[in-house]
């Protein structure tokens, strides 16, 4: 009972003034046709708080201090207007705002994504997700404290979201793909969080604009307006340095620059001298600038890179011809670019373009040169000597893949009630991907006499005493190159017919080379405002998931295969306990048709083994859950949430088999978050999440370190695919947040102190080799005959730092 109450009197101190403050009352019209304006974001620049507009384009701003205010409201289609406005204590002030179709630069892509009341979304600002205790100052990290949304553990950022796997995510930043999302598997985003503007969620049930292959989208938006002339910040922390330069261009366009890297590498260069250790590095850039009154461009770029490159320098042993017990080289780089141009027009007062060019690459190299010591040991039956020698290994990949898209959006308002988007997607991506290695397999000395025949790839090497050493080698050489491309197009209408109502259907057809299906994907969407001003949402969508290139073109694909089928069901409830506390339930369920699993053991011609197996449509899977969120926001003083997420997922993975657990089976997230300034320049924060556990799950899963495309083609990388699992274990932990801020000649200073696991919680995570996997090494393909467990320790109570200089 103490904790509720502790809890009831965070949330309530922040509205204990209230009653000598007022509040701005206000509504949004379109200037012609003198109707309600909704969806449209009505921002408060003094205190930076936003409120979007319902049905009856009605806003409020309450708990306001005595002064002047700005009122900034933008709509994607009736345009940008300012109003300034004074509040005086204990009163209401009440405004009419007239849009117009006239769009100015500052708010052309943050607003630009429409975003209906009848779509399911979750939305969150940028700021608010860089500063949430524990995540390491890591905006998509922060993304783990919403309902459904992620799995907190402190390895893996990968996000795993109403059901969907990680690898069905769909990510863009400012419409330009976003195929590397994490550094290391899920260490730190590789985009920078001190740019970003907010992110717009949507966990399913979303309508036809967003596409093939995707159960889950994260639209991201960064930031494309500056107050002031110019600004500049550097970053400093415990993992990475980071600097951001943002400028205005006169009154018409935006340029912003940032760049990271972490240090440890060269921290530790210091004491080891051998190659270069871990490290990574990325950089954004982006240019928009309004070329007309209806036309704005924008140009985006940005890369990242994973990377280290070890060499063990080769040594001479005294008094003999051989090399040191071990030498060798390894290289990986992993990482993507991207770059994009786009170009949003107002062609007329109903009618809007918005056309966008986009060009990524994804990358993997790997190179691994060694050689190890021969060991030798005596046989005690006949005394054979046995030695396991391993001369010399080789492995090399190279993997390269651009992907070329050309987008294009239409919105024509037909009425003032009814809206018509039609638009496409062109995809081509000319694939490649190199795989080779040489290796040497364990070989034994037998005696002179009855030599076994050799193979073209085995020899014998004599030794001093006169056995000989039989010596085999392997070698994989196995190349890929293949031009995907695919055709997305899709139909939608949102309709309002009555102030409460709001309907949006649509219709997508999508075509696949690798397949050479066309599928036609039906969605759409109901929004009822009660009379309790709360909002009831219904949402249905038809979603396919095409197979994975390996899973068609590989030695054991299936050229045969479908797609899989997802139909999404989810009903929402919001409503606004009141102008600064929202709470929002949510129910869905997920059925999931052909699914693709490998062919039942059983059904194999006798004689053939586990890695003959191909990949059929015979699973079934189903997602349900629930979710509720209660949030918390009182501008440049608190905001907090309290969210949870129950799901239950299983599968079928054939018609003879038993329903199991799927993917990320977790039962219960819970997650608390609150942040408040105690003063104006000092924030304290805490964090505290729950994970009842997960099912297990493919390591490939949560450790993506291929591209979308080609993941899984490679065979030496492929054979954990269904041999190793990762399991987490009932999780919980306490982060605690300072910041402080100083003003020191003109600079803003700022330091913050993260203390993650404050009770040093001892979480782990659980890997599974499986019993009767097979696992392919060095050429040999290896049954496992017992399962082997490992659990390994998630992070203990650690200090985490960092300063920042602003100018």
């Amino acid at each position: 009972m103490r904790f509720f109450l502790s809890l009831l009197l965070i949330f309530a101190m922040p509205s204990l003034g209230l009653s000598k403050t007022g509040t701005i009352k206000g509504n949004i019209y379109h200037q012609k046709t003198q109707t309600s304006v909704a969806g449209a974001d009505v921002h408060l620049l003094e205190t930076d708080e936003h409120y979007e507009t319902k049905a009856d384009g009605t806003f409020q701003f309450r708990g306001l201090l005595s002064g002047g205010y700005t009122i900034s409201v933008s709509h994607p289609t009736y345009g940008t207007s300012k109003r300034r406005c004074e509040v005086k204590r204990s009163t209401t002030t009440e405004i009419k705002i007239y849009l117009d179709a006239a769009v100015e630069l500052e708010k052309v892509i943050v607003e630009g994504e429409r975003l209906p009341p009848t779509v399911s979304r979750q939305h969150i600002r940028g700021s608010e997700l860089l500063r949430i205790p524990g995540t390491t100052n890591d905006a998509l990290r922060g993304l783990t404290t919403l309902p459904g949304i992620g799995i907190p553990n402190d390895f893996f950022g990968i996000l795993y979201i109403r059901g969907s796997e990680p690898g069905s995510n769909l990510y863009y930043l400012d419409r330009t793909p976003l195929g590397y999302p994490f550094h290391w598997g899920g260490l730190l985003s590789t985009i920078s969080s001190e740019t970003l503007d907010k992110i717009d969620i949507y966990a399913g049930g979303y309508g036809a604009e967003f596409g093939l292959d995707s159960q889950t989208v994260l639209d991201i938006h960064a930031r494309d307006i500056l107050e002031k002339r110019g600004r500049g910040k550097f970053n400093l922390n415990f993992l990475y340095s980071e600097g951001l330069l943002e400028r205005s261009i006169r009154d018409n366009g935006y340029l912003s620059i940032s760049g990271r890297r972490s240090y440890i590498d060269l921290i530790v260069g210091q004491f080891i001298e051998d190659g270069q250790f871990p490290y990574f590095s990325d950089y954004q850039l982006k240019f928009a600038y309004r070329l007309r009154k209806k036309h704005h461009l924008t140009f985006n770029a940005f890369a990242a890179t994973d990377h280290f490159n070890i060499i063990e320098e080769q040594t001479q042993l005294e008094d003999e011809e051989a090399v040191s017990p071990e030498f060798g080289q390894a290289l990986f780089k992993n990482g993507f670019t991207g770059q994009g141009v786009h170009l949003l027009s107002h062609v007329t007062d109903n009618l809007t373009s918005h056309l966008s060019l986009t060009r990524s690459v994804n990358y993997l190299t790997i190179d691994f040169k060694a050689i190890f010591q021969e060991t030798v040991s005596e046989l005690e039956d006949n005394g054979e000597i046995v030695v396991d020698f391993a001369d010399s290994g080789t492995y090399d990949v190279k993997i390269n893949v651009p992907i070329y898209m050309l987008r294009e959006d239409l919105v024509y308002q037909l009425t003032p009630s009814f809206q018509f988007e039609p638009g496409f997607l062109l995809n081509f991506s000319p694939s490649k991907s190199f795989e080779y290695g040489r290796f040497l397999t364990s070989e034994r000395i037998v005696s002179t006499e009855n030599l076994p025949e050799l193979s073209e790839d085995e020899e014998f090497v004599r030794d001093e005493d006169g056995t000989y050493i039989k010596r085999s080698f392997y070698e994989l050489s196995d190349e890929f190159e293949y031009d995907f491309y695919r055709f997305e197009g899709y139909l939608q209408g949102r309709y309002n017919p009555f102030p409460f109502l709001s309907l949006a259907l649509g219709i997508r057809l999508d075509y696949l080379n690798l397949t050479e299906k066309r599928s036609i994907q039906p969605r759409g969407s109901l929004s009822f405002r009660l009379p309790s001003s709360s909002i009831l949402r219904f949402a249905y969508g038809h979603y396919e998931q095409n197979p994975r290139p390996y899973q068609v073109l590989s030695k054991n694909g299936n050229p045969g295969l479908e797609p899989s089928l997802a139909r999404h069901y989810i009903m929402e409830f919001e409503h606004e306990l009141s102008a600064r506390t929202e709470f929002t339930f949510a129910t869905y369920y997920k059925n999931m048709q052909k699914v693709i699993t490998p062919e039942e053991i059983s059904t194999l011609p006798e004689g053939d083994s586990s890695e003959n197996r191909t990949y059929l449509n015979q699973g079934i899977a189903f997602v349900g859950g629930i979710e509720g969120f209660l949030k918390h926001r009182v501008p440049s003083k608190f905001f907090g949430w309290i969210s949870y997420a129950y799901t239950h997922a299983e599968l079928r993975e054939h018609p003879g088999a038993r329903y199991q657990p799927y993917l990320f089976d977790n039962t219960h997230i819970l997650s608390l978050v609150a942040n408040y300034n105690l003063t104006s320049t000092l924030e304290i924060g805490a964090k505290w999440q729950y994970l009842s556990g997960t099912s297990e799950v493919p390591f490939t899963s949560i450790f993506l370190i291929q591209d979308p495309v080609t993941r899984g083609l490679n065979p030496l990388l492929a054979s954990v695919e269904e041999a190793v699992f990762a399991e987490l274990t009932p999780y919980h932990k306490l982060d605690f947040r300072v910041s402080q801020k100083w003003n020191i000649m003109g600079m803003q200073i700022g330091g913050f102190i993260d203390i993650l696991n404050l009770y040093n919680r001892e979480n782990k995570v659980k890997f599974i080799l499986k019993e009767g996997a097979t696992l392919e090494i060095a050429g040999e393909s290896t049954e496992v005959e017992e399962q082997e467990t490992a659990d390994v320790p998630q992070l203990p109570r650690i200090l985490y730092f960092g300063i920042t200089l602003e100018f």
